[in-house]
């Protein structure tokens, strides 16, 4: 037996957000349009609105990790922002960018605003995403309103992008947000994939990964018709599928396998909800 420890190599499946696995349909390319064109023209304010399991949070890092390799924009992600108050909130943002901190909310804004003003006469570009938005206070968002007031005659010096679920929205259209919800600028809803664009995500991870497809034409089709074409669902169900053809030593996924892997995967559901309860 041989006493070396099991290297396990990572599934082409993976459901962990990554801007190499994001699959660009022409839908998820508008969408990345409408909020380049928001931070690129300095309009200030976009939103990508999705049910768990569409994709914002692979397009929220894709967009992040782009500008974060530009020179002439300072990008800041917020992946999960469980902010208490608004100071907490702006000395985030500040920390980020390496302004100095203040003792109150006030003051801090302040200092933000004449650095932003700074990194405008430098011909610099500040875009902020905030991922699980639909998480944020109706005082932050009030907050961030106002950093959409740091302007001049043609541009926003800061580019704001929400992305999370649908009831951001609802959150938005709330009459406190009226004004926040009045500076939206060309928002975008996600879908799920058409059966096309399922097997496209597919091709696209083994390609990554440099293996040939195992999931033949019927086999596509079942997972389409048992997720519905919500890519992470697809995603989970193809690992586990792919694993269960692996230990069979068969280089296909069949259709009874998809099958058999989405019994064990609703069974993980069901244990897991009865843990929360």
């Amino acid at each position: 037996m041989d006493p070396r420890p099991h290297k396990r190599t990572k599934t082409p499946f993976s459901i962990s957000p990554s801007p190499t696995g994001l699959f660009l349909t022409p839908a998820l390319e508008a969408v990345i349009f409408r909020v380049r064109f928001t931070i690129d023209e300095r309009q200030g304010f976009s939103v990508i609105l999705g049910e768990p399991g569409l994709g914002k949070t692979s397009v929220v890092r894709y967009l992040h990790a782009d500008y974060d390799a530009s020179d002439d924009t300072l990008s800041i992600l917020i992946p999960s922002p469980s902010f208490k108050t608004e100071y907490a909130f702006l000395t985030h943002i500040c920390t980020a960018a390496g302004i100095p901190l203040r003792r109150s909310a006030q003051a801090q804004q302040r200092e933000l605003e004449n650095w932003l003003g700074e990194q405008y006469a430098a011909d610099r570009n500040v875009a902020l995403f905030i991922d699980e938005a639909q998480n944020l206070t109706p005082g932050i968002l009030e907050l961030v309103r106002a950093l959409l007031n740091y302007e001049t005659d043609e541009s926003k010096l800061i580019q704001v992008v929400l992305a999370g679920q649908i009831e951001l929205r609802t959150k938005l259209l709330a009459p406190q947000q009226k004004a926040l919800y009045s500076r939206l600028v060309a928002p975008s809803v996600l879908s799920p994939l058409a059966p096309d664009e399922l097997d496209g995500m597919i091709e696209h991870r083994c390609k990554l990964r440099k293996i040939k497809n195992p999931f033949p034409p019927e086999s596509i089709e079942r997972l389409y018709a048992l997720t519905g074409g919500i890519p992470r669902s697809t995603l989970r169900l193809c690992a586990i599928s792919f694993e269960m053809a692996k230990l069979a030593r068969m280089e296909r996924v069949s259709v009874d396998l998809v099958d058999t892997a989405y019994a064990e995967m609703e069974l993980e559901i069901d244990s897991e909800s009865e843990d929360e309860q």
